[in-house]
């Protein structure tokens, strides 16, 4: 932004410039002096007809003024002798021609004589094209009236001012230059002392009216406090209403209207070519310089902030936008505060427009402000895209990947139970039979190959149905449901009795496949139990385990291993049996004791699952 700041490209400068014209727009603006009366050349002035001139003809001056103005433009002179004549009669304080009288015609002397007469009171336009919009090859060129009406002198005639604006670098008019010099005009900023100044119609009005000190001092351009949008703030009366006798009665008051006032002459409309983009829209010139005159009257320029301002803003944005992006973590509270910031910036750069007089650049805060969060925002939705890949393909080692989905996306719940909770899980336990003897006459590594492709298979098994892969005992699977997620006790119990008959079946073509390639045959035994267990992360701060502990583990591995005595390939302890009788064929095997337990443990096969499931109750499930 610093560099955006110091080179000022178009782009950066137009929007700086849009935002400047909005505060304009919402700002303060300044009160239209009731003393400033735009007469304007319009349509109306020119279609005149017969029964206008009839309305006037008690009143000879005024018939010959409108039969005048019946003639296309540029109307002979005469009538603006006429207007001068009249308005100075009704005792206006000055009257401005913001038009060009280049080159004598015909009919001259009437107008040069009413600017003689007047001259203390009157301002005519002259035009001043600078080197850089000229064809190469030429100084500045400025364009007076012509030598017959007003002679060429030096320094120039008191009645002569410059109509010029110069816009900036998007061709709208926010400033205005009071004094120029021709060297200023070719490029020279530090023209000699001796140099005329040429004023500018409002800076020779405003020195005719004895206002003279509310011209700003210095060659400097002065941004301007605008009155509003076009046509409001200087209503344009049409010029030939003067010498209509219905309106000069009624709207002017027979001219006692414009007594000790201000009247500006000039094209109203584009068919001069005299429109103006401003802050506000498009405004004719004569309007223009009817704002400025007004301005200057009541003191409303627009100061810029300082440069040591301008690089406190430039630099304190950034560092706000950090401290927010650092000290807010929550993306959506981080939102909130940026739209904070951005009113509370925009709500001080509207005061300091107001009662202050400072536009302070809005661009450069607000910019760096919102695209700082904005990047920090980005940065920390990515970098969380990234984390939850990283965890989605380390818990995807453990648990399915549906599991893995509503994992992550109710992390909160999850990251709660990392301290330890309690909770109702259904745990499987799946171990190889004389597994020591299958090693001691295996080849190592066909061995591991071997196991490898066993603990895949089970796992997957495991996955399929929704489990969390606890850990591996060896050749033995502990695998658990409802620890992350569960859909209820009777559902994690289903869904791991599920998972126990798959990893059975699974083994048939696994065993198969095996027998076909000349490697031994593997029997397992699976038990699956039901209760409540601690689920958390544990172990010590080298190495953390997310696992479940508590007596139903116990339980569970002990069950494992009665499997063996019973003669079973799948059993389900007492807790599990109610929860998934609906799903499955049960078949008592009877109470049995575990080592390290005083109770009796009661104990079911699972001989296959229910096709059409039945509500079985307890009491048939006793007699099987």
């Amino acid at each position: 932004m610093l560099a955006v700041e110091i080179a000022h490209p178009f782009v950066y400068t137009r929007a700086q410039n849009l935002l400047r014209d909005a505060i304009s727009r919402a700002g303060r603006t300044t009160a239209a002096n009731p003393n400033l009366i735009f007469l304007a050349i319009d349509p109306a002035s020119f279609g005149l007809d017969e029964l206008d001139l009839a309305d006037a003809a008690s009143d000879p001056t005024a018939a010959h003024a409108l039969a005048l103005m019946r003639n296309d433009w540029p109307w002979p002179r005469e009538v603006h002798a006429l207007v001068l004549e009249r308005l100075a009669a009704a005792g206006a304080k000055a009257v401005i021609f913001d038009l060009n009288f280049p080159a004598p015609t015909e009919g001259d002397e009437p107008f040069r004589l009413a600017l003689a007469r007047h001259r203390d009171r009157v301002v005519v336009g002259s035009n001043i094209a600078r080197a850089d919009a000229r064809q190469a090859g030429g100084g500045t060129e400025h364009t007076r009236p012509a030598d017959n009406l007003i002679p060429h002198t030096v320094p120039m005639d008191g009645r002569v001012a410059y109509v010029n604006f110069w816009p900036d670098e998007d061709d709208v008019v926010r400033r205005a230059l009071f004094r120029v010099t021709v060297e200023q005009m070719n490029g020279n900023d530090s023209p000699p002392p001796d140099s005329e100044e040429f004023l500018s119609l409002a800076a020779r009005v405003l020195q005719k009216t004895g206002s003279a000190e509310r011209v700003p001092p210095g060659r400097g351009e002065h941004i301007f406090r605008y009155t509003g949008p076009p046509r409001q703030g200087f209503r344009p009366h049409s010029v030939f209403e003067i010498f209509a006798p219905e309106y000069w009665q009624r709207n002017f008051r027979g001219g006692e209207f414009f007594r000790d006032k201000i009247v500006l002459i000039g094209a109203e409309g584009n068919w001069q070519h005299d429109l103006h983009a401003t802050p506000f829209g498009s405004m004719p010139g004569p309007e223009v310089h009817l704002n400025v005159i007004n301005a200057a009257l009541q003191g409303e320029f627009i100061r810029e902030v300082p440069q040591g301002g301008l690089w406190l803003i430039v630099i304190g944005a950034p560092l706000l936008a950090i401290g927010v992006a650092i000290a807010i973590r929550s993306p959506w509270l981080r939102l909130a505060v940026l739209l904070m910031c951005n009113a509370g910036i925009i709500g001080a750069v509207l005061l300091a427009y107001n009662y202050l007089a400072i536009y302070l650049p809005t661009l450069p805060a607000l910019g760096q402000l919102n695209a700082i969060v904005l990047l920090s925002l980005v940065g920390d939705f990515a970098w969380e895209r990234i984390e939850k890949t990283r965890v989605r393909r380390t818990l995807e080692k453990y648990v399915s990947s549906n599991v893995v989905h509503e994992l992550l996306g109710s992390s909160q719940q999850f990251e709660q139970s990392l301290g330890g909770v309690i909770k109702p899980v259904a745990i499987l336990f799946s171990d190889i039979r004389g597994y020591s003897t299958v090693s001691a006459r295996t080849d190592p590594q066909a061995l591991v190959g071997q196991l490898n492709e066993y603990l895949s298979a089970m796992v997957e098994c495991v996955f399929r149905h929704g489990g969390t892969l606890d850990k591996f005992i060896g050749d033995a699977v502990m695998a658990v449901w409802g620890n992350v997620r569960s859909d209820g006790a009777s559902a994690d119990a289903t869904s791991a009795v599920l998972a126990a008959i798959e990893m059975r079946e699974e083994l048939v073509r696994l065993n198969a496949d095996w027998k076909r390639r000349g490697l031994t045959e593997l029997r397992i035994g699976i038990a699956v139990n039901h209760g409540d267990v601690v689920v958390g992360n544990i172990g010590s701060p080298r190495r953390m385990e997310f696992t479940v502990i508590g007596d139903a583990v116990n339980v569970s591995w002990k069950l494992q291993e009665l499997t063996k005595q019973v003669q079973a390939d799948l059993i389900v302890s007492r807790s599990v049996a109610p929860l998934v009788v609906e799903h499955f064929e049960l078949q008592r095997l009877g109470e049995f004791s575990v080592r390290g337990f005083d109770e009796l443990f009661e104990i079911f096969a699972v001989p296959r699952p229910i096709a059409v499931p039945e509500r079985h109750t307890l009491e048939t499930l006793q007699v099987h």
